[in-house]
């Protein structure tokens, strides 16, 4: 398929999808996977604000990347590996996504001509051959080789030059600092391949007995380490769930109709756990060991299966007895898993040519698809019906009430209508509970996100909805000593080991840098009882997953090749540390890849502002999602595969 169509790239890189998906995620999360968000879409597969997803232009992409995919996978797409993957998801999460594209592009007058279109697909680089477009007739023959028809490739490449006109317009202001840039090069570029033997704090077993004055010194010295969080006050209106349940009623035809609706919902998958004894053969040995596994094969019970796995297997299971769990074994060959699929649980296989090997398979389990009953999900259908309702009932009360308050007005003349009261928080860290109403914390992580004497819109938390003010902000401040005594305690107590640890550090290394050969080095750590370990390094980072300091990077970098440092000491271990090699860049190496690396950086840049303007617009796209018609479109496309 043509590069463009088998990777379906549209004009947002990796990046930004990330982003948005952590937005468009939410439709399966907040409707699940079944729900019907309210009426109209009985052709659509989903609305997005006010514009529509039909269930036929859903089908199209979906059968269109279940191809590309399927070309990709050498032994053959199944259908277990599409529902694993989340491939229809993946595909209406991106149709949402270009919809809210669309809609932006659309409200600041943003258009793509055919003109426009027409210069695209002549410079498109699927379409020149010797640096010229291939022509009319050409380009419409590739495109039906590929089973892709002129009108929906075009319409998809007008979307892509549409959204790079919004992303260009709103990341025009993106910019890119040279110091910054080149500090960022060579932390990417700046590499060693370091040998080091770590003396950890922790391996200290004995507290060292520290005085109060010691203590005192120690927290004076640095004082900075016990800056607290910033913390903030605020208002909450909140209405629970909980005080609404009796005004929720649901009826029985209710709960029927959702489990008819979604009877996708409530299966419950097969498993099948597969166990693997594989022999390599070449051309001279190819009917021996054929006939080596077909005896093997008919002496085979279920209880020998494993031993005869490690002892024979040539596979990356075999001293797990062959074993390959209940997913492992997707990635068979075709071959093999066709087997399987014919192996009853128990069944071992006779011999099965799996190319350049032969494979004995047993199925150990294997348990088939089944649909729960309605009397059986009945109450897990009723809570989210409930749910649902309460959501709603909720939810509308309080939006309703926001609608009252002004920028400069407390909460209470809202509350009295309501008939409910207003909590003050106190002083809270983000995400710390509010006792007695939100005991995740999910509203003080909110208070965080707002600007003082801001209101909030209605928000959810688990067990209603509120609307914050925030009214004092305090920034963090260097706690008293008595309140962070044990943290001062810990730490100094960690600092007095590293001290202990850089005299025998010190000796370790000296000792092995006067040895002349490896053979003498291995017997010393084994006498000594150390461990040498090998790490790579780059700048900025960890240690081998250990804590650095300031300085680190300096250092790693200008030790000598093949001798050991002096201690370096990392917040809660010294290490000594031996390059074997390292690659280093300078002004020079950056000036040549300069251009190349700053085009890179700056896109990355203006993706993460356009995702950042895009989470920001998602309030005016609010999505319904028809999840019968979704699964009926799914398990169509799907019904080809096995």
């Amino acid at each position: 398929m043509l590069k463009l169509m088998r990777e379906k790239k549209k004009a947002l890189s990796w990046v930004l999808w990330l982003v948005i998906l952590a937005f468009v995620g939410f439709i399966f999360v907040q409707w699940g996977a079944g729900r019907l968000g309210g009426g109209g879409l009985d052709r659509d597969v989903a609305a997005v604000g006010r514009q529509t997803i039909s269930g036929e232009e859903f089908q199209k992409n979906l059968a269109r990347t279940l191809e590309m995919y399927g070309k990709q996978f050498k032994d053959g797409l199944s259908r277990q590996a599409i529902n694993q993957l989340g491939i229809a998801e993946q595909v209406l999460q991106g149709m949402v996504t270009s919809r809210m594209v669309q809609g932006e592009a659309a409200r600041l007058g943003l258009t793509v001509s055919d003109a426009e279109l027409g210069e695209a697909i002549r410079r498109h680089p699927s379409f020149q051959r010797d640096g010229s477009f291939i022509g009319s007739e050409e380009y419409e023959r590739l495109l039906a080789y590929n089973h892709v028809t002129v009108i929906d490739f075009e319409e998809s490449l007008r979307q892509d030059l549409l959204a790079d006109k919004l992303k260009a317009l709103v990341a025009a202001g993106v910019a890119l600092d040279l110091d910054k840039l080149r500090e960022d090069y060579r932390k990417e570029n700046d590499k060693a391949e370091l040998e080091y033997i770590a003396f950890r704090a922790a391996d200290v077993k004995e507290e060292p007995a520290l005085a109060d004055a010691e203590l005192r010194a120690y927290y004076a010295g640095n004082r900075e380490r016990f800056r607290g969080e910033e913390k903030r006050a605020g208002q909450a209106l909140a209405l629970t769930f909980a005080d609404f349940k009796k005004q929720v009623a649901i009826k029985e035809q209710d709960l029927f109709a959702y489990y008819q609706q979604n009877k996708s919902l409530f299966r419950v998958p097969g498993k099948t756990r597969v166990s693997r004894i594989r022999v390599p053969y070449g051309d001279a040995d190819r009917e021996q060991v054929l006939q080596q596994l077909e005896a093997t094969a008919a002496a085979l019970t279920p209880e020998t299966f494993a031993a005869k796995a490690r002892e024979i297997s040539k596979d990356d299971k075999a001293q797990e007895g062959g074993d390959w769990g209940y997913w492992g074994w997707q990635s068979f060959s075709a071959q093999e898993k066709s087997l399987i699929d014919s192996l009853r649980a128990g069944g071992i296989s006779s011999p099965v040519d799996a190319g350049g090997a032969f494979a004995l398979l047993y199925v150990s389990e294997k348990t088939e698809e089944q649909q729960e009953s309605y009397d059986a999900v009945k109450p897990r259908i009723r809570t989210v019906l409930e749910n649902d309702r309460l959501r709603e009932l909720v939810g509308q009360r309080l939006a309703q009430a926001r609608q009252r308050i002004g920028k400069e007005k407390g909460l209470q003349d809202a509350a009295a209508q309501l008939g409910a009261k207003v909590t003050d928080t106190g002083l809270l860290t983000r995400g710390q509970p509010i006792p007695g109403l939100d005991e995740n914390g999910t509203l003080s992580q909110q208070l965080f996100a707002m600007a003082e004497n801001d209101v909030s819109d209605p928000l959810e938390f688990p067990a209603g909805f509120a609307i914050l003010r925030l009214t004092r902000v305090v920034k963090p401040q260097v706690e008293p000593f008595e309140a962070v005594r044990d943290k001062v305690a810990r730490e100094a107590g960690v600092a007095r080991k590293l001290e202990q640890l850089q005299g025998r550090a010190r000796q370790v290394a000296d000792a092995l840098n006067r040895l002349a050969d490896a053979k003498k080095t291995e017997e010393y750590l084994k006498k000594e009882a150390l461990k040498l370990e090998s790490a790579s390094y780059q700048r900025g980072n960890s240690l081998a997953g250990m804590a650095g300091k300031p300085g680190l990077d300096d250092a790693v970098f200008a030790l000598p090749e093949s001798s050991f440092s002096a201690p370096l000491t990392l917040q809660d271990a010294v290490v000594v540390v031996r390059p074997k090699s390292r690659k280093l860049t300078g002004d020079a190496d950056f000036a040549r890849e300069r251009e190349a690396y700053t085009r890179r950086r700056l896109g990355e840049a203006q993706d993460a502002a356009f995702g950042s303007f895009l989470l920001s617009r998602k309030e005016r796209y609010p999505v319904r999602f028809n999840g019968e018609l979704f699964e009926k479109v799914k398990d169509s496309a799907l019904s080809r595969y096995r």
